[in-house]
């Protein structure tokens, strides 16, 4: 019976490394999934007509965004009636979102042009570029605005390049008629 505590102490020595080490993963884990719960989205952006009364807005008035109340985003307009533009390197309204927009759903946007709110709303979407035509107290006005949403590129890969041809290879033309087997020899010159 001398040798059950040695088999003992090796068996409490070899738990008790390994019991602190899956706490402390589990605690990781628990931890990794806080951090990635409160990431912040992707915003959004827009651009797209602007009407006042049924007039084009002016130039240099400010549309400002809101999400939950709070003001996320703002451009002000460098032409009557429009802002912003769908090529890549057009100014855009960007509206950003806080930490804790999402807790009752996807959050609406309202927008305020000149501090009066806007008639339409939008629904937040990260990473989406859309137009939206928007108007106060009238209609909206016509602009061609063709495209609704464009997906935002976050990273490209790069092309690879066309491998070169071979030099020692020729191109042989053999003209097949359907009353001649689909298999021949061809033979080199």
């Amino acid at each position: 019976m001398g040798n059950i505590p040695f088999f003992h102490d090796i068996m409490t020595t070899k738990y008790s490394l390994w019991i602190p080490a899956l706490l402390a993963a589990g605690v990781c884990i628990a931890l990794c999934g806080l951090v990635s719960a409160s990431s912040p989205q992707l915003p959004c952006e827009f651009y797209g007509t602007v009407a006042i009364q049924g007039s084009p807005a002016p130039a240099g008035s400010v549309i400002t965004a809101y999400v939950n109340g709070t003001l996320q985003g703002s451009i002000t307009m460098t032409q009557a009636g429009s802002f912003g533009g769908m090529g890549t390197f057009d100014e855009r309204l960007i509206v950003m979102t806080g930490e804790n927009d999402f807790a009752n759903g996807v959050p609406a946007i309202t927008f305020k042009i000149n501090d009066k709110t806007a008639d339409q709303t939008a629904t937040y979407q990260p990473g989406a570029s859309s137009a939206i035509n928007l108007t106060v107290g009238g209609p909206a006005v016509t602009a061609p605005v063709t495209n609704t949403t464009t997906p935002v590129i976050v990273s490209q890969v790069p092309a690879t390049p066309a491998p070169a041809p071979v030099q020692s290879q020729s191109v042989q033309t053999v003209n097949v008629t359907p009353t001649q087997p689909l298999v021949q020899q061809v033979q080199a010159q």
